[in-house]
C-alpha cells in the first residue's frame, strides 16, 4: 500500500488502522510530509485523534521509529486534542526547530492541555541549555517563555505547575523565587510541583526543605520529596531515604529504594542489601534493580578487579 492509498484509507475507512500500516508515517521525507498534510486535512477529528494516539504508542514502544515530522505537522491542527498529542509526541525531541512553535503554543494556544504539554516539552530544551547544548538565544527565549507562564496571566494551575517544573533547570535567583513562591502558595498542586522542581535545579540549597518534606502528612508530598532529594544525589540524603523505606505508603517506599540506588555509597548499598531480605516482593525486586544500577555505576564496562 502506498502512502497516498494509506492516507485515503485513514480518511475514508471505519476500521482502526493497523500498526504495521502506520509504520509508513515514520521518517517521512519533505515531499511525503507535504502529501501527508494535504491528506490529513480531509481526515475527521475522531480519526485524527485515533491515529495520533497510535503513533504515540508506537514511538514509545520502538525508539527507532521517527514520527516527529507528523507530530510537527500537527502542531497547528485545528483540534485541541490532536495538537496536545502532537506536542506530547515531541517530548523527547531535541530538534531546535520546534522551539519557536512550542513557545508559541505555550504563550498563545487557547487549550490549557496544549499549553501544559508545551511547557513540559520545553523542559527538555531547558535541560539541554543547562548542559551547554543549546544556542544562548534559544535558551533565553525558553527561559522568558517559561517564566512568563509562571508569573503572567495564565490562570490554569496545570500550565503554571508544568512551567515551574521546566523552568527549574535554570537555577538562578529568579527561578528560585518562583519555586519558593509556589512552595509557600498553599496550593497543594503547586507545592507538589515546586518540590519536584527543587530536584531539577541540581542545587543542594533545597536539601533541608526536601528532607523536612519527607515527613509530611501527605504521601504525595513525601513521594515527590524522596524523588527530588535523591535526584540531587547528595549522600546526606541516604539516612532519610533509609527511613522512607519504612513509609506506610508503598509508592514512597519504592521511590526510596530507587533513590538509594541513585545516590549510592556504602551506606546505601548496605541498606539495599537489607531490603532484599524483608519479605516484601515488590521492595525486594526494586532493591535488586537498584543494586544492579549501583554495580553498573561503579563498573560500567563490566570489569571486576580482584585486589587479593
Amino acid at each position: 500500500m502506498t502512502l497516498a492509498d494509506f492516507l485515503t484509507q485513514v480518511a475514508d475507512g471505519d476500521e482502526q488502522p493497523k500498526y504495521s500500516e502506520l509504520l509508513q508515517l515514520s521518517s517521512l521525507a519533505s515531499n511525503e510530509l507535504f502529501e501527508f498534510k494535504v491528506a490529513w486535512a480531509s481526515v475527521g477529528e475522531e480519526r485524527q485523534r485515533l491515529v495520533m494516539g497510535q503513533l504515540m504508542e508506537l514511538s514509545e514502544d520502538n525508539l527507532e521509529l521517527d514520527f516527529s515530522g507528523v507530530f510537527r505537522a500537527c502542531l497547528e491542527d485545528s483540534d485541541d486534542e490532536v495538537r496536545e498529542k502532537a506536542v506530547r509526541g515531541l517530548w523527547e525531541s531535541d530538534d531546535r526547530t520546534i522551539i519557536r512553535p512550542l513557545i508559541g503554543l505555550l504563550e498563545n494556544d487557547p487549550a490549557p492541555g496544549v499549553r501544559a504539554a508545551a511547557a513540559i516539552c520545553l523542559g527538555t530544551f531547558a535541560e539541554l541549555a543547562q548542559k551547554g547544548k543549546l544556542l544562548p538565544r534559544d535558551s533565553d527565549r525558553i527561559l522568558d517563555a517559561l517564566v512568563g507562564a509562571t508569573t503572567g496571566g495564565d490562570t490554569d494551575v496545570d500550565v503554571k505547575r508544568r512551567a515551574i517544573e521546566s523552568v527549574a533547570f535554570y537555577d538562578n535567583p529568579e527561578t528560585g523565587e518562583i519555586i519558593l513562591e509556589a512552595h509557600q502558595s498553599g496550593d497543594q498542586a503547586l507545592r507538589q510541583s515546586s518540590i519536584y522542581a527543587m530536584g531539577q535545579t541540581s542545587n543542594p540549597q533545597w536539601l533541608p526543605t526536601l528532607h523536612a518534606e519527607m515527613s509530611d502528612d501527605s504521601p504525595v508530598i513525601r513521594y515527590e520529596a524522596v524523588g527530588a532529594a535523591a535526584h540531587l544525589g547528595d549522600e546526606s540524603t541516604v539516612p532519610y531515604l533509609i527511613e522512607a523505606v519504612q513509609d506506610e505508603d508503598q509508592q514512597v517506599q519504592l521511590a526510596a529504594v530507587k533513590g538509594l540506588g541513585s545516590v549510592g555509597g556504602s551506606l546505601a548499598k548496605r541498606a539495599l542489601q537489607r531490603c532484599k531480605t524483608i519479605g516484601d516482593e515488590s521492595l525486594e525486586q526494586a532493591a535488586e534493580e537498584a543494586l544492579l544500577s549501583l554495580e553498573f555505576d561503579e563498573d560500567p564496562l563490566g570489569f571486576h578487579f580482584d585486589n587479593t
